[in-house]
């Protein structure tokens, strides 16, 4: 089955539910999915930011000042 099919087989069931805790923990399941997904990404950046740390440490990479760093956002 494909992901398109697996959607609209997961919608189908959502509009047919009449429990409501089922509803709830469906949501829940969305919920927890995002909030793990965004720690992760949080971590691969974190890491990324240690490794670029490690690299001027050892003179490899000069890190940008507080004020160009500011200007990218």
């Amino acid at each position: 089955m494909d992901l398109q099919a697996q959607k609209l087989e997961v919608v189908r069931l959502v509009l047919d539910a009449d429990d409501a805790n089922i509803l709830s923990e469906v949501k829940a399941l969305f919920k927890k999915s995002q909030s793990e997904k965004d720690l992760a990404d949080f971590y691969s950046g974190f890491r990324d930011g240690i490794r670029e740390v490690k690299s001027s440490v050892k003179g490899n990479v000069k890190l940008k000042d507080s004020k160009n760093w500011l200007a990218e956002l």
